[in-house]
């Protein structure tokens, strides 16, 4: 019920029919579930004020504790936002005059370029892509600025970015990840540097300072990826990139470069029906793409919960079967959106092809581990 509730409210603009399903999932949770549950929800998915924001939309009379709660957490997030662009400018207007090119990622770029209010989408750290030469150049100005290393001894000089440089201002820590490569070093990635994307890049303000970020086609590409498609072993995605997926698309349905989506990202249409029986899509959306919304998969916006992401060892003997069944039998909805499958013939190939041919590899890279750690206690 919380995770139903809350896919609705991942978009910035709702709808007329979003706003009735959310009225009527606002009156049978009430009552019958803890409030407290639903804010920690949706503050750990990063949706607490687009869930204020919808629920005021919906005309839903929020207990006034509740009400409260969520107008001081989307109050905490716009003071957040104004502070971490205004960080984030000064940064901006050094590289400038060092004649140094970066493109703003993540949260910080899509808060700022699809979102109506920056404020609207929270995020943990700043992520700003740069090329190898510059890497020194940004540590550099990060230190002038007054950031310091992250104390983390396990990021190696050859991480897909520097270690994060941390400033507290105003009470508030800001954290940011200067990136070699967009995405981390993993076969399921592909190759993301700077200049992957350098001459696509669009135009971005960031506390009233020009930027670049991606394109909208590199923008859709990498929160799929980065969101939803990450290896089995990282952590769950959160509700916020979907709200960041269907605000892209809903926003820039038009001006999406449509053909070019599909040469890097081909199961885009499999992937994106998927999304609406979390939150609908305009009919706009629809008909354009040709999402076929009769197809739904079950159990929608179920996570993975097997293994490798849950480990043998911290696994009980009495939950061993429970993992078996996760492991091998994760929920259909996922199935479609990892895989890109539809739930028709294809969901049947996930099933018994792509999936077990995902956890052979895994289960062969951990055996290559523990030979290649077997051989050096040898040695």
């Amino acid at each position: 019920m919380t995770l139903k509730l809350l896919a609705l409210c991942a978009r910035d603009v709702g709808s007329d029919h979003m706003y009735r399903l959310l009225h009527v999932r606002l009156h049978d949770f009430a009552g019958r579930n803890s409030w407290e549950i639903l804010i920690d929800q949706a503050e750990h998915h990063g949706l607490a004020p687009l869930l204020f924001k919808h629920a005021q939309a919906a005309g839903f009379p929020l207990p006034q504790k509740i009400r409260r709660v969520l107008q001081s957490l989307a109050l905490r997030h716009r003071q957040a936002s104004r502070i971490r662009n205004e960080a984030v400018a000064a940064l901006l207007r050094l590289c400038l005059a060092e004649g140094i090119e970066v493109i703003a990622a993540k949260g910080i770029a899509l808060a700022n370029s699809i979102y109506s209010d920056p404020s609207l989408r929270p995020m943990r750290d700043v992520d700003l892509l740069a090329g190898e030469s510059d890497l020194p150049k940004m540590t550099a100005i990060l230190t002038e600025l007054g950031y310091v290393r992250e104390a983390r001894g396990d990021i190696p000089e050859d991480y897909y970015h520097l270690v994060p440089m941390v400033r507290t201002i105003e009470g508030m820590p800001i954290s940011v990840e200067v990136h070699r490569n967009l995405l981390p070093y993993h076969p399921e990635y592909p190759p993301w540097p700077f200049a992957r994307s350098r001459d696509a890049s669009l135009p971005v303000t960031i506390g009233g300072v020009s930027a670049r970020t991606l394109c909208l086609e590199d923008l859709l590409l990498h929160v799929y990826l980065h969101g939803f498609r990450a290896p089995l072993t990282y952590e769950p995605y959160r509700l916020i990139h979907l709200a960041d997926i269907v605000t892209l698309v809903e926003q820039h349905l038009i001006q999406i470069d449509w053909n070019r989506v599909r040469d890097d990202f081909p199961t885009v249409r499999q992937v994106l029906s998927s999304f609406h029986c979390l939150t609908p899509w305009s009919d706009d959306v629809v008909q354009r793409l040709g999402i076929d919304i009769t197809l739904m998969p079950h159990q929608p916006g179920e996570q993975y919960r097997g293994w490798p992401r849950r480990r043998l060892h911290a696994t009980k003997l009495h939950e061993l079967p429970g993992l078996l069944r996760d492991t091998l039998m994760p929920s259909p909805w996922w199935m479609q959106v990892y895989y890109g499958c539809l739930p028709d013939q294809g969901l049947l190939r996930a099933r018994w092809l792509d999936h077990p041919l995902m956890l052979y590899r895994w289960f062969k890279a951990y055996a290559l581990q523990s030979l290649r750690e077997g051989s050096k206690s040898v040695e």
